[in-house]
């Protein structure tokens, strides 16, 4: 069987350990890296080639919209999949418009977060239902607006 090489990044060392923990239980998962910024995120993507990228959106060290964008200017194949805990759109547009292939929220139970790791690393985009609902208001008030 071959794995789905992932890298995690969240600069709370507790979260991503907790991560980490969790996914080397799925047998199909394979951690490749971890780190707590974008720019470490840009490292592990020249460097271990990962299929996927779980990362943060908003961490101290680094701004994950700049690291996504630079990811994905490099032609890297990496599907970068968000789980944060913001999802209004401030945050949801400009990290989907960066190039960010999926976005999950914190609150997403375990299964989902694996199961959209998955889906990534096939081509299949997942967004967390409260997202989709931003992301359709904002649709919908361009729309109305004149």
């Amino acid at each position: 069987m071959t794995k789905i090489r992932i890298a995690v990044i969240d600069d709370h060392e507790l979260v991503r350990k907790g991560i980490i923990s969790f996914l080397e239980t799925e047998p199909d998962i394979e951690i490749v890296g971890e780190g707590s910024s974008g720019r470490d995120a840009i490292n592990l993507a020249a460097k271990h080639k990962p299929d996927v990228i779980l990362m943060d959106l908003l961490m101290e060290n680094g701004t994950v919209i700049e690291a996504t964008k630079e990811i994905m200017e490099t032609g890297s194949a990496c599907r970068i999949v968000i789980l944060t805990s913001y999802f209004d759109e401030k945050e949801v547009f400009p990290a989907l418009e960066a190039g960010a292939f999926s976005y999950l929220l914190k609150t997403s139970p375990a299964f989902d977060v694996a199961s959209a790791i998955r889906k990534a690393a096939k081509g299949e985009a997942v967004i967390e239902p409260r997202v989709t609902d931003v992301m359709v208001k904002r649709l919908r008030n361009r729309s109305e607006t004149p």
